[in-house]
């Protein structure tokens, strides 16, 4: 069956939770789910990155969420390569994580702890997505316990998936 990945704002609580129990069923009774949103693989994999931003709220679901990571811990690595993030994008999630912490949504997404290895796995030229935020006004949150690694040292990592990636 194809299902979107969408909670309604008007939806009851009772559809919210059988959407629930329809993404994390075990055996699958879902074999295609259609993200919309933000993709579980351009976010972090510790949580629905989708939680951070207003508009996007309605499509996070931290159990459609960890299935995809669960197929993608089956899938060749050759194919997982090209869930790798580029150092843009990377910033862009963890600018976006600020904010609802600056929004102190109730949700408190925001609060979890980023190990997301992908941080430091690097396939472009430039890898300081840090000195993204510094540029886009956000300070160093060194003293925090969340993501907040204020500088993640980068591997550099060639996969064909980069490779292709890079000469994009």
């Amino acid at each position: 069956m194809n299902f979107l990945k969408h909670f309604w704002e008007g939806d009851e609580e009772e559809v919210k939770a059988k959407k629930t129990r329809l993404f994390g069923a075990n055996p699958p009774v879902l074999y295609v789910l259609h993200y919309l949103g933000r993709k579980p693989w351009l976010c972090f994999r510790d949580y629905d990155c989708n939680w951070n931003v207003e508009i996007l709220r309605e499509f996070a679901s931290d159990v459609a969420h960890a299935r995809w990571w669960k197929v993608h811990n089956r899938m060749p690595r050759k194919l997982q390569s090209y869930c790798l993030l580029r150092s843009s994008l990377k910033a862009g999630l963890e600018w976006e994580r600020r904010q609802a912490e600056k929004a102190n949504f109730t949700d408190g997404h925001w609060k979890r702890n980023v190990t997301d290895p992908r941080l430091k796995t690097c396939f472009e030229k430039f890898c300081f997505w840090e000195s993204m935020l510094w540029h886009w006004g956000e300070k160093s949150k060194s003293n925090s316990t969340t993501t907040r690694n204020s500088a993640v040292p980068a591997t550099t990592t060639t996969t064909p998936a980069a490779a292709s990636l890079s000469s994009s």
